[in-house]
């Protein structure tokens, strides 16, 4: 359902309204009331029919299936994860998939939907601290663990969500490669160690 279109715009100065289109609005124009020139600039969403909500249906036959929280409403979909019958008023749609409120409200607690998810782990940075944080001259015994513990996180986050805001893919490609270059250098440097206790 849509509600109609093109309501009137007001004038900032005095609120009277412009008699003028959307269209029209685009350049300078006088208010009929205040005859102060004002130049509005209207989005594309105006044009754009407003959505509305649909109401719930009440049950009218006996043995319709009912919404689980308002048993006097017709059922509409199922909940994508408890199941349960909801009714227009309940059913809430997250891309795609219908949720009732608690299920919903369980999501967000535990962080579980991508969709709505508020935070994400940055495992690329977390890996390249682990690579970078032993090459420090007190740390550098440890090269080849933390070497192998990168490449592990990478083997383990692989398909990790991504990172909004960067290509983490492609840092753990290049991180795999130098955390390979540590391993097999900080392997090297404990075997010539070792050789030279001997």
């Amino acid at each position: 359902m849509s509600s109609p279109v093109n309501s009137p715009i007001n004038c900032p100065n005095c609120g009277a309204y412009f008699p003028s289109t959307a269209a029209g609005l685009q350049v300078l124009a006088e208010c009929p009331a205040c005859r102060r020139q004002t130049q509005i600039t209207v989005f594309p969403a105006y044009d754009r029919p407003v959505a509305v909500g649909v109401a719930a249906e009440k049950v009218v036959m006996e043995g319709e299936a009912t919404c689980f929280y308002h048993p006097e409403n017709r059922a509409q979909v199922p909940c994508d994860a408890c199941g349960r019958f909801l009714c227009a008023l309940c059913d809430l749609d997250l891309n795609g998939k219908h949720f009732c409120p608690q299920c919903l409200e369980k999501a967000m607690t535990k962080n579980s939907l991508q969709a709505i998810e508020r935070t994400r782990t940055r495992w690329d940075i977390i890996i390249f601290l682990l690579l970078l944080l032993p090459l420090m001259p007190c740390f550098m015994l440890f090269v080849p663990v933390t070497a192998l513990g990168a490449l592990v996180l990478i083997g383990v986050k692989w398909k990790a969500p991504r990172s909004l805001v960067s290509n983490a893919r492609l840092r753990f490609i290049i991180f795999a490669i130098l955390a390979s270059i540590e391993l097999v250098a900080g392997s090297i440097m404990w075997w010539t160690m070792f050789l030279h206790q001997r």
